[in-house]
């Protein structure tokens, strides 16, 4: 049998809700985040802020309400929850093939397109949103501050064997610095124009 996909509410008492069939596609993105200027750019930080996934249901067979098979689903939007009021959202996992999704519910679009004889909806088409809701440890994880090369601003006096020194603990690594940055005149560095500018610091 199928491992199913699972949308578990983790701050709820509810447990795993467990979709009717599992989705055909669903659409991940991811975003990076940078901040300096052209040849200046510092990565920041990777996030994925978007989870869409198109749930089908169908109850036909029984000649039920797909709307109560639903309602487990869509209940995660009210602003009741177990008879307590809240206002903060639950947060909840996407589980599926080993891909686990960590946000919260933002918005569910729901289209019915079968129907009893008496109008009761027995198929039913969900298009359902999350946004990212990382813990505090994956969103530092996610910042790759390990990987990122640092930033100097040059000042007055800033000559490149002391930033060396004082960035990387290697005087000599001022060639290094003096090429990546293409500093053509490294012995007369800083220049009147260099202060102010902005050096990137090899790994």
């Amino acid at each position: 049998m199928a491992e199913k996909a699972k949308i578990i509410p983790l701050d709820m008492p509810v447990g795993a809700i467990e979709v009717m069939f599992n989705p055909n596609e669903y659409t991940v993105s991811f975003e990076g985040k940078y901040t300096g200027e052209k040849n200046n750019k510092q990565f920041q930080i990777t996030e994925t802020p978007e989870l869409k996934v198109s749930l089908f249901y169908d109850t036909y067979e029984k000649r039920t309400d797909v709307r109560k098979k639903t309602r487990l689903l869509t209940s995660l939007l009210d602003p009741k929850v177990s008879g307590k009021n809240t206002k903060k959202p639950p947060v909840c996992l996407f589980v599926w093939g080993g891909f686990t999704y960590r946000g919260l519910l933002s918005k569910i679009e729901q289209k019915f397109t079968m129907f009893m004889e008496n109008g009761t909806p027995v198929r039913s088409l969900l298009d359902v949103t999350f946004i990212t809701e990382e813990s505090d440890k994956t969103v530092e994880d996610n910042r790759g501050l390990n990987a990122c090369r640092k930033l100097w601003v040059v000042k007055s006096g800033d000559r490149l064997d002391l930033i060396a020194n004082e960035a990387l603990k290697e005087p000599l690594a001022w060639r290094r610095i003096a090429e990546l940055n293409k500093i053509v005149n490294p012995i007369g560095f800083p220049g009147k124009n260099d202060i102010g500018r902005t050096l990137v610091i090899p790994d």
